[in-house]
């Protein structure tokens, strides 16, 4: 197994992880993300923003598990999908720690791209 191979594998562990973590963590601990859920996204297609972050955590869950499927197409579409993700939260945070956190993920997920 090769330094590539190694980093690639990490990635994949680490993005996972985070991308699990956050996705359970919404249906586990609601209050504690629902303000993280913008105002303007309460009645967007007359979903809740109760709704939203459980769509959104479901989201989350289904792309670490995609990252986690040993197939190429799927690995890239999920890093695809978690960068776009990213993109999104980082337009609706500001710049605080978060920021800082959801950016070195966001750059995580390009260099995830580069290796598969």
């Amino acid at each position: 197994m090769g330094r590539n191979d190694i980093a690639r594998g990490l990635l994949i562990a680490a993005l996972a992880f985070v991308f699990g973590a956050f996705g359970i963590w919404k249906f586990a601990s609601p209050i504690l993300w629902i303000g993280w859920i913008p105002l303007w996204m309460e009645g967007l297609l007359g979903l809740t923003r109760d709704t939203w972050l459980q769509v959104i955590g479901a989201i989350e869950i289904i792309l670490a598990v995609l990252l986690l499927i040993p197939h190429r197409r799927l690995r890239q579409i999920a890093a695809i999908l978690m960068a776009l993700h990213l993109v999104a939260v980082l337009t609706q945070t500001g710049w605080n720690d978060i920021t800082v956190r959801d950016t070195a993920l966001l750059l995580s997920t390009f260099a995830l791209l580069l290796l598969l």
